[in-house]
């Protein structure tokens, strides 16, 4: 097996409650506890494992978007990451024997790819590595069985064999599906029912028999019946053959298509209300519009003869305005200079009359010109729908050839049309409605004999019959495979569901005994043993896990949720998740814990802590608790060597959170300076964390602070504390070159510090990088001053029976006193 990986190194920067970037290096001490009062940021180291190993570069909780109650990927990011100027991001290191990677996922953007480093950490969990206190229960009480089958089927790596039988299960439900489906059958018995005017509803074969032999063949000829429903039946034959010869012949049909097309040309027919005689057709229609055309060209001829001396309105049009109603009319003739009294007129009215007759009959010709138009447009189209219906009727008179004959003559000369004279068409009217009078009589007698009962509709019929037979044995056919296709589909669905049951049922097996260990270590020796079981062999749906106990004799095999208290349960399934990672998480044993001790108390904590460090003891384990009596448990029970126990003490909404162990180092400092920015909080933060340091190790009293900031100590209040043990110990710290005033009493001030890091009431009251600099030099110089004389170590401790402190080095323990002069130059 190749070498397991490890984590080296998690950086957060810009993540969720970390805006300045933080490490946590794992190449010391590779496991981690953090214990934090909740809303302090601890469970953001867990979920900067989470996101690095998810596939959609967000947390589940989070959701991929934001909708409902989740935040989306937005809420990654530190709200202050873009004023900080820090690109949110999760780095992380991986380490095995072969070497190391790394690599970095951006927490904002729509594109958050996984890098290389947590694709292959992924690729070696089988399970999630990542277990939360609040979701432990979900798999004990909410998930269905389907659902636990599935996920412990991947644990299991058997997810290949889980789409096997998800397919073949939906194979057989669709071929079963498809037998047991009736709706051909169905609407071929509703096409019957309409073949055979609801004779026959439902087919059988008898019944369809009968009503074609009684119902079509025996009208037709008594003698004719089919023994069987089939073309080769010799009854079948012969209808057959006598429908060929009927179509040979005019039958009702064929003089019926020859009265259709003649009445198209030419029809009389009698209004049944007042008895009168109406004419129709194409001829009829040609020969009005003719007529209509005559007339309409000699009435244009007519009105154009009495415009023809009207040709003066263009004339009358200019001159119009001067013998208009209400004007002065002239004198003289503007054209001639006659005198209108003179004139023909005699005076102006006489004048607009005589014009307003003349342009009367100007308007008569123009609507006799128009209606002309029409009439030529009209008979046009007649003209156009008459050589179009004449060759129906004449393709029909094959048995006529003396009206075929007459009618192609009448229609060859109709073309040239309007370049000739029309033809007449008296002699083809008459020789039409004599057609129709003879196909009349003949359609008369031929219903009289025989009806609708024809061998050719009776052949229709019979074949209709037949098509529907062989449609109904088609699905019939269909039917039987697919039934045989599901009877083969069940036996192998059996057997292939028996073999992945027995498969499954054997790794659930060795799954069962790890979780059960790890139960007990929890709740005790005598906790009753859970057991993961499959259905049984002859349930069909094998694709289901059920969680079971033994509560008592009288309830075996019941459901843990409705039987086991809220703790036993939590242990379940806590026990369920940490025995698969076990199991099957050996490509990369790391596991994080993310506040896992709700429901317990306090023995069970212990127990926990135990399990970890009985069972876990080749794993890297990340805990995040707000327990704080799980976290002593923790470091009471775990090797500090493996270990590394920290604890956050408050959260700074510009920083982020504060650990314990946290310390500003000189080279944060002088990093902010190289780039053109204050380190006044630096700067002060490190003071603090220097004389709380101080303090502790010289086991200096401070007074007991309020109980809303009970350890949260200013730097005012140490330097004051440290001040006055010194002075109550004679210890005089050597002056600072530069600052008169004793330094403690300086530093309590702060004021350089203080002037940089807090807002200003001066106008351009900024802080100077100079002044921090010489600052920190003094602070620097006053710092190094506390250090052991004999073996030069920076570490003290005052056991109680001690005044003043001591080297903390087991072979010096040399009281601490400062050093002269000479000695001062020394640094920690």
């Amino acid at each position: 097996m190749a070498d397991p990986y490890f984590l080296q190194s998690l950086e957060l920067a810009g993540f969720r409650a970390y805006l300045q970037p933080k490490t946590f290096d794992f190449s010391k001490k590779r496991c981690l506890a953090v214990f934090a009062p909740n809303g302090n940021g601890k469970s953001s180291v867990i979920d900067a494992l989470e996101f690095m190993f998810s596939k959609d570069g967000t947390l589940a909780r989070l959701g991929r978007r934001a909708i409902n109650n989740q935040a989306g990927p937005l809420a990654l990011a530190h709200i202050l990451a873009e004023d900080a100027d820090i690109a949110p991001a999760v780095t992380i290191n991986v380490v095995s024997k072969e070497g190391q990677i790394n690599g970095s996922r951006a927490a904002t953007g729509a594109n958050r790819p996984i890098p290389a480093a947590g694709a292959t950490l992924t690729a070696c969990f089988t399970v999630s590595p990542i277990i939360h206190g609040h979701g432990l229960r979900t798999f004990v009480e909410d998930h269905t069985p389907e659902q636990r089958y599935t996920d412990v089927a991947n644990w299991l790596q058997l997810g290949p064999l889980v789409e096997v039988q998800k397919n073949l299960r939906a194979l057989r439900a669709q071929v079963k599906g498809a037998t047991e489906n009736k709706s051909e059958l169905q609407r071929i018995d509703t096409l019957l029912a309409r073949e055979t005017g609801q004779v026959v509803n439902a087919w059988e074969a008898a019944a369809v028999l009968a009503y074609a032999n009684f119902s079509v063949l025996t009208p037709l000829d008594p003698a004719l019946a089919l023994t069987a429903l089939a073309k080769t039946d010799a009854a079948y034959i012969t209808l057959a053959a006598r429908a060929q010869a009927e179509a040979n012949k005019i039958g009702l049909a064929g003089l019926r298509q020859i009265r259709s097309s003649a009445e198209t040309l030419w029809a009389k027919t009698t209004n049944t209300d007042d008895g009168e005689v109406v004419i129709s057709g194409a001829i009829p229609a040609f020969d009005a519009a003719l007529a209509k055309l005559s007339r309409a060209a000699n009435k244009e001829k007519e009105e154009r003869r009495k415009a023809a001396n009207s040709a003066f309105q263009v004339l009358w049009n200019a001159a119009e305005p001067l013998f208009a109603d209400g004007v002065e009319a002239p004198k003289d003739c503007p054209v001639c200079s006659t005198p209108i009294a003179d004139s023909t007129a005699g005076s102006s009215k006489g004048v607009r009359d005589h014009i307003a007759r003349h342009l009367g009959e100007l308007a008569d010709y123009a609507a006799a010109k128009s209606a002309l138009d029409e009439a030529q447009a009209a008979a046009s189209v007649a003209h156009t729908q008459l050589l179009a219906a004449l060759p129906g009727l004449i393709g029909l008179l094959d048995n006529q050839p003396a009206l075929r004959i007459n009618l192609t003559t009448y229609r060859d000369n109709l073309a040239t049309w309007p370049e000739s004279d029309p033809p007449a068409s008296a002699d083809i009217i008459a020789a039409i409605a004599a057609l129709i009078t003879s196909v009349e009589e003949s359609i008369v007698e031929i219903e009289a004999r025989q009806g609708e009962h024809t061998y050719v509709n009776g052949k229709s019929k019979i074949d209709r019959l037949l098509e529907l037979q062989d449609e109904r044995d088609l699905v019939q056919r269909t039917h039987d495979e697919l039934t045989k296709l599901s009877e083969a589909l069940a036996t192998q669905g059996t057997t292939v569901s028996a073999e992945i049951r027995r498969k499954v049922q054997a790794l659930l097996d060795q799954l069962q005994i790890p979780m059960n260990d790890i139960y007990k270590l929890i709740q005790g020796g005598d906790a009753t043993t859970i057991r993961l079981e499959l259905p049984s062999e002859e349930d069909a749906n094998q694709q289901r896990l059920n969680l079971l106990i033994d509560f008592a004799e009288n309830r075996t095999g019941v459901q843990p949720s409705g039987y086991l208290s809220d703790s036993q349960i939590h242990s379940v399934a806590l026990a369920l998740r940490m025995a698969a990672i076990k199991q099957f998480n050996t490509a990369a044993p790391i596991m994080a814990l993310d506040d896992i001790v709700t429901s317990y108390d306090a023995d069970h904590r212990r127990a926990i802590s135990g399990l970890i460090a009985t069972m876990f003891g080749s794993f890297q384990i990340l805990v995040t608790t707000h327990d704080e009596r799980f976290f002593n448990y923790l470091k009471d029970q775990l090797e500090p060597k493996m270990w590394h126990f920290t604890r956050i003490i408050g959260l700074d909404p510009a920083y982020g959170p504060r650990f314990a162990d946290h310390k500003v180092s000189d080279e944060m400092i002088e990093a902010r300076w190289a780039a053109g920015q204050s380190a006044a909080n630096e700067m002060r933060q490190a003071e603090e964390e220097w004389l709380l340091g101080i303090c502790r190790d010289f086991g200096v009293s401070v007074r007991i602070r309020p109980l809303e900031k009970a350890y949260s100590y200013e730097r005012s209040e140490l330097a004051s504390a440290l001040a006055g043990f010194l002075k109550g110990l004679k210890l005089e710290p050597p002056p600072v070159a530069g600052v008169s005033n004793r330094f403690l009493a300086s530093l309590a001030k702060g004021e350089i510090e203080n002037f940089g890091s807090h807002f200003q009431d001066i106008p351009y009251g900024y802080g100077s990088i100079g002044d921090e600099q010489a600052r920190w030099e003094e602070f620097k110089t006053f710092r190094s001053q506390f250090f052991c004389k004999k073996c030069y170590r920076t570490k003290f401790q005052r056991p109680f029976t001690m005044k003043k402190p001591v080297c903390l080095h087991g072979g010096c323990e040399t009281q601490f006193e400062f050093s002269g002069p000479s000695d001062s130059d020394v640094t920690q």
